[in-house]
């Protein structure tokens, strides 16, 4: 049964996240490698529309959506300037589809290094945390 997004998330700093994702799913390895992330976070919330049809998932805080899970192997992170231009050079991609402070990493790529997911987490959550409501 699809849910509604919940109302503290329907903001206009987050509504280019919500419009890029709506229709999109997730799959369980990337949703699996999320939470993972995000476990020794603080005060998270994650919100998935659908789990049983896949849906996206989205991680706020302070309702700031600052991780997105998508697909078979994308991962969205909001980022400062400082940690965008590290993400860039790191192998992170520009994801302006979500707004200009998102960086997107693919995961499960052969011959390619490990992504650290826990740091990029913690980095978009301070980040998230630091913004004005």
């Amino acid at each position: 049964m699809l849910q509604d997004i919940p109302k503290n998330l329907e903001t206009a700093r987050n509504q280019p996240v919500l419009r890029h994702i709506e229709s999109l799913s997730a799959h369980s390895d990337i949703v699996e490698a999320l939470g993972a992330a995000l476990k020794p976070l603080g005060d998270v919330q994650c919100f998935c529309p659908d789990p049983a049809e896949y849906r996206y998932v989205i991680a706020s805080t302070r309702g700031i959506i600052f991780a997105v899970a998508l697909g078979m192997d994308t991962m969205g992170f909001r980022l400062d300037e400082r940690m965008k231009s590290r993400a860039l050079a790191s192998g992170g991609a520009s994801f302006p589809e979500c707004g200009p402070e998102w960086v997107s990493f693919t995961l499960f790529r052969a011959d390619w290094p490990r992504i650290d997911l826990e740091f990029w987490a913690r980095k978009a959550y301070v980040a998230a945390r630091e913004l004005e409501g």
